[in-house]
């Protein structure tokens, strides 16, 4: 403010002490009006010729004038603008926090009814972080011996069969996930109970093995865990068929399916700690 003041006047010295010095004239003049004089002639001489340039910075004071009040005008305005805006990022940010709050809870009522569905013992895990490799598929949970888990043991989400555990510490576990190159699920399809082998192939996708050529197959047919193996609870879904080729050499037919779990956004997990596998490390 200090600084915007001493600008004004170095700006416009020169005509505020012309003002005032003209101001000092005309009132001396007016003020002799009132009675004879000789130099009556003169002062109305000058009178004549400060008149207009007293009519001149008098406009010239206005418009300062009206320039200061205009620029305490916008200093509120832009401080109000500034706590406007930090008001909208505040709820911004309450916004954001409540649609995450929402999204994990819908997740967790996913997990809750799952485990109500199994009715078997299970624990809850989340995932902390994935395998960087191109060629192994794998997570990392936040749950271990400690709590239970073991190797070989399957692991759910709510929407699907997520893989099983491979590797087991104190408190962590790696999870080979259905996509991974190296797991093989024994698998049915729900619609005719044809059974075959659900292998990952990587990327997110897997293929069903040995199927006939002459087998009823169709997009968009559910396939399920047959429980064979006694890893995964049977029924459980694996994903869907997105592709058929018959026209390979070979007696089966190349079948694509998608998982049902998105693993790429993968958060929260259940163990089946009641379940022991029959496969060997």
């Amino acid at each position: 403010m200090k600084a915007f003041a001493v600008h004004l006047w170095r700006r416009f010295r020169v005509p505020i002490v012309f003002t005032i010095l003209f101001l000092l004239i005309f009132i001396f003049i007016t003020s002799s009006l009132r009675y004879p004089h000789p130099l009556r002639p003169l002062q109305t001489i000058v009178i004549s010729l400060t008149a207009p340039i007293l009519k001149y910075l008098t406009i010239l004071g206005r418009s300062v004038e009206r320039a200061w009040q205009g620029y305490f005008y916008l200093v509120g305005v832009q401080q109000e603008n500034q706590e406007l805006k930090q008001r909208l990022q505040e709820i911004a940010g309450k916004e954001i926090q409540y649609q995450e709050a929402r999204l994990a809870q819908e997740r967790l009522e996913q997990l809750l009814d799952l485990k109500t569905q199994l009715a078997q013992p299970v624990t809850g895990a989340r995932v902390i972080a994935y395998d960087p490799s191109f060629w192994f598929k794998c997570a990392i949970i936040d749950r271990g011996e400690a709590e239970g888990v073991k190797w070989g043991m399957p692991v759910l989400s709510g929407t699907g069969i997520v893989g099983r555990i491979i590797e087991s510490y104190p408190h962590y576990a790696k999870v080979m996930f259905l996509i991974d190159r190296n797991s093989a699920v024994d698998a049915m399809i729900q619609r005719n109970r044809m059974r075959g082998i659900l292998e990952g192939k990587g990327g997110n996708l897997c293929y069903l093995r040995y199927i006939p050529k002459n087998a009823d197959v169709q997009p968009d047919d559910l396939i399920l865990a047959s429980g064979l193996g006694g890893i995964y609870p049977r029924g459980m879904a694996l994903g869907k068929v997105t592709k058929i080729d018959k026209k390979k050499a070979g007696i089966f037919q190349e079948i694509e399916v998608t998982p049902m779990v998105d693993f790429a956004n993968l958060e929260e997990v259940l163990v089946v700690t009641a379940v022991t596998p029959r496969l060997q490390k």
